[in-house]
């Protein structure tokens, strides 16, 4: 399971008081729409660091609700997600159902899921992540009180990102094919590029994505492929949980 990263250990109150509304039959408004100003500064971004970014966020959410939901579902998908992170073969997809994921805790769980899903798995209904990005930081400012670590956490990592995971530096971009169903994603972004109190530099990137990677157990994560489905996948970086490239 993952472990709670220290900045979303100390930004986010661990509290069962719920102090935002939910209406479960307009869960859509409190998440589903883009900022100009948010997605102005995500558009030059790469997908995958678009991506990370999601799925770091759906962290915070996960963290917030630890205390009322003790389902261990949200954060094994995430889990896999960031191994989907770096090809979508390691992630199994996964659907909620309404009427297992309702209420406000729940359903801002399900939300989170079908984020971070959407953003791995579903390019050919959007190609641009940074939709997906606006959504879950939305979704995020909606149920985390207050906003303010999060807020400045989250304009950090964009900074760093458009640092090193920007379109016009990334050079997998430059040379991708023609011939790829979604060319031009960029390069996976680690997990541990979105703690700011560590430095990091995007030539650390691949060893920091293989130490993931030999750090999951498929075995006890049902959204992980096993080694032996992996083997028939081709265009993994490298060997099945080994990053390669």
């Amino acid at each position: 399971m993952l472990p709670v990263p220290p900045h979303i250990r100390t930004g986010v109150i661990l509290t069962p008081e719920l102090r935002f509304a939910w209406d479960e039959w307009n869960i859509r408004d409190p998440y589903m729409f883009v900022q100009a100003a948010i997605f102005e500064a995500l558009e030059p971004l790469t997908n995958k660091a678009c991506t990370a970014l999601t799925i770091a966020i759906g962290e915070w959410i996960c963290a917030r609700f630890a205390p009322l939901d003790p389902d261990p579902i949200p954060l094994q998908f995430l889990e896999a997600a960031w191994a989907g992170v770096i090809h979508p073969a390691y992630c199994e997809y996964f659907e909620t159902t309404d009427d297992e994921w309702r209420g406000p805790v729940r359903a801002p769980l399900a939300i989170t899921v079908t984020i971070a899903a959407d953003a791995l798995f579903r390019l050919d209904a959007d190609p641009i992540v940074a939709h997906r990005t606006c959504w879950m930081r939305n979704l995020a400012r909606h149920v985390i009180d207050p906003h303010n670590r999060f807020d400045a956490w989250f304009a950090a990592c964009v900074a760093r990102l458009a640092q090193h995971h920007n379109k016009q530096k990334d050079p997998s971009i430059a040379t991708a094919s023609i011939f790829e169903d979604f060319p031009g994603q960029g390069l996976p972004v680690p997990r541990e590029a979105f703690d700011l109190a560590v430095a990091y530099d995007a030539t650390d990137a691949p060893q920091l994505l293989d130490r993931y990677l030999r750090s999951l157990d498929p075995r006890a994560n049902p959204f992980l492929r096993s080694t032996e489905e992996l083997s028939e996948v081709d265009g993994l970086p490298g060997p099945p949980y080994r990053y390669e490239p």
